[in-house]
């Protein structure tokens, strides 16, 4: 297997200057992965709700939102979003950051982007603090679940999402980073 190290990948810090790189490769990887399974009126409102180059800069603006991108050349090769959650969750006084995006453009899979930056996510939430870290990812993508529960993430359970018109089912995952200690 190629190693990112082998090809040329630079990993930084997302930027607001990053939003149309952001948003291109967002709605470029999106749009891979899921226009065979949307109708396009569906899959075109999702992107206008999470890609647009305005949300994606209003998210890399956000001091409580933290982006890391993947680069080879000038080229924005990958990258991943952690900020507070907008999975509903049980009041459980736990503090909970959620992995919210990690998309690695198609051509650069399997040279170990996508793991880096997973790792930049865990590291990052115990950085902020985080007592546990969350994810949903797309019910039907087992090769995703797998790497997830490969670093130590545990699938909690379903719910719905909307894409444009039509419900889908997203796996909520998390991984326990310290426990509680109560005083």
């Amino acid at each position: 297997m190629v190693k990112a190290a082998d090809v040329n990948l630079r990993f930084r810090d997302g930027l607001p200057e990053d939003a149309a790189s952001v948003s291109d490769l967002g709605t470029h990887t999106y749009t891979e992965n899921f226009s065979n399974i949307y109708k396009k009126s569906d899959l075109d409102a999702y992107l206008r709700k999470y890609f647009s180059i305005e949300r994606v800069l209003q998210d890399l603006c956000d001091p409580e939102i933290d982006y890391r991108v993947a680069e080879s050349s000038s080229l924005m090769v990958g990258y991943a979003k952690v900020g507070p959650p907008c999975i509903e969750f049980k009041q459980t006084g736990r503090n909970i950051l959620q992995l919210h995006r990690l998309y690695v453009r198609e051509t650069r899979q399997g040279v170990g982007v996508g793991g880096i930056l997973l790792s930049w996510a865990i590291d990052r939430a115990r950085e902020r603090g985080a007592e546990e870290l969350c994810l949903g990812v797309w019910a039907n993508n087992e090769n995703a679940i797998k790497l997830y529960q490969s670093r130590g993430f545990e699938a909690e359970r379903t719910y719905d999402i909307d894409v444009g018109n039509t419900k889908d089912k997203e796996v909520v995952m998390s991984l326990k980073l310290k426990e509680k200690i109560d005083a």
